[in-house]
């Protein structure tokens, strides 16, 4: 058994020392290490000083770390030439999540990121991708890349870690459900001893995703719906007469007319964050369907969230479905599903600190690559989080001290990242010196690289229907 497969409980027990939680670290740091089979010394440091380096603006400054011990050159010629086994990779990960209480399951979020690159033009298969934009006026519209992202979240609040499973491009001749809906059916089939609850947005909200988790056991999905969806109840009773009908009654979301009295309802008080009472009201519609797939049934959930004076918190109540062979009560589907924002943090932290974002690769291979680099760099971080000391800036003194039992957070433990390497130490091999490259041969001329166009989705269904 794996070092690092310790129990969350376990985390938490004083009996744990910081000794052992480093030599966890160190195992993990290790396991990581030997599923590089080519330019792995070179992408392992880059990683390090990713993980660490709170100063640079772009991947070449980082061969400025003191943990990058070798020439700028080779972050890229890394880049280039890395090899790895990714089903290994994924392996290791799952192995360092926390382990589960019995009948427990394990939340994931599932979302995409957009990376733009307008400017690229000589990068193939970019993309019209949606990026928010504060302008008025201005659509959110620009050219780049999709990157779906399955992450792990802890059910229980309140950090803000959501660890990265996988961050994979979504190719411009896939949609974003596609992608992620081959990302848990890998998940499934790699971690089947597990229960995983997939939390998404409404983006995920149709019946190809809907019937695509269906059909794994180990799955269930709480995933949000768009108010104008048509519903349908179970068919009624075969009268033995004609083919046997696959729909009940309609069920619109928007017409309230049209809905059925619920099978449930739940009604509880909690407390926000700014200890606000909060009366929520939630109702269970039990073994709705798509039209489109009428053989996996789901749940739907309307939940109301209202003040202390009796009005809407929100302007518009949410609506949740919860999909699978295995479901789940009321109260664990809302819980979960608010969980969701997480992995907005994950992806602000990746942009903003980890350099996804400023990073301009040469090529679409490196651009891949150097999402599985800030991913992993991200993944240092996480299975340190509870023995890196806090660094916290002199103008943050005035927020209330966290409890010594909570982990610190993301930039925290970059920024004390730095000061426990030393200790950690590398698995990496120091680099060998072999003298001054002789450059290219004389009179050589590389050729201008080829420019493409951007692909418009629309534009290419119309030319392959005609």
């Amino acid at each position: 058994m794996y070092l690092y497969k310790i129990t969350k409980w376990y985390h938490n027990c004083e009996m744990i020392t910081e000794k052992v939680v480093r030599e966890y670290a160190r195992q993990f740091r290790a396991d990581v290490y030997g599923t590089f089979q080519k330019r792995a010394d070179a992408v392992f440091e880059l990683i390090d000083a990713l993980s660490s380096d709170t100063h640079a603006r772009s991947p070449v400054e980082l061969s400025l770390s003191p943990f990058f011990r070798r020439q700028y050159s080779s972050i890229y010629d890394g880049l280039d030439e890395w090899q790895y086994d990714a089903a290994a990779l994924e392996t290791v990960l799952l192995q360092a999540l926390p382990e589960l209480e019995p009948g427990g399951f394990r939340l994931w979020g599932l979302d995409e990121t957009p990376r733009r690159r307008q400017y690229a033009d000589k990068l193939k298969d970019r993309g019209y991708v949606y990026v928010p934009n504060s302008v008025a006026g201005n659509k959110p519209v620009t050219i780049g890349y999709n990157y779906s992202t399955l992450a792990y979240i802890d059910l229980e609040g309140p950090n803000t870690w959501a660890a990265p499973w996988t961050i994979d491009r979504t190719p411009t001749d896939w949609t974003g459900v596609d992608r992620g809906l081959e990302q848990v059916i890998r998940l499934s089939l790699s971690d089947e001893d597990h229960w995983h609850v997939i939390v998404a947005d409404s983006r995920y909200g149709t019946p190809l995703y809907i019937a695509g988790l269906y059909q794994l056991p180990n799955v269930t999905g709480v995933t949000r719906l768009r108010a104008y969806r048509n519903l349908y109840h179970e068919p009624p009773p075969y009268s033995g007469m004609g083919r046997p009908p696959l729909h009940g009654d309609v069920f619109k979301v928007h017409k309230p007319e049209t809905w059925s009295e619920p099978d449930e309802r739940h009604e509880f008080t909690e407390k926000d964050a700014k200890s606000r009472e909060r009366h929520i009201v939630i109702q269970v519609w039990k073994n709705m369907h798509f039209q489109e797939a009428p053989h996996c049934p789901f749940d739907l959930l309307r939940v109301a969230t209202y003040d202390a004076d009796g009005q809407l918190v929100f302007k518009h109540p949410m609506w949740l479905m919860v999909s699978g062979r295995r479901r789940l009560s009321a109260k664990e589907t809302r819980k979960a599903y608010l969980r969701r924002s997480t992995e907005e943090h994950l992806f602000r932290f990746l942009k903003q600190k980890l350099l996804f974002q400023a990073a301009e690769m040469g090529s679409v291979e490196q651009d891949e690559r150097w999402s599985n680099v800030v991913g992993l760099a991200y993944w240092n971080l996480y299975v340190v989080r509870d023995i890196v000391g806090r660094s916290v800036r002199p103008w943050e003194r005035y927020k209330p001290t966290p409890p010594e039992s909570r982990s610190a957070t993301p930039s925290q433990a970059r920024r004390g990242f730095g000061r426990l390497l030393p200790e950690l130490g590398t698995p990496a091999s120091a680099p060998q010196p072999r003298g001054k490259s002789p450059g290219r041969p004389k009179g050589y001329c590389p050729q201008p690289r080829e420019r493409f166009k951007v692909v418009y989705k629309g534009q290419k269904q119309a030319s392959d229907a005609a």
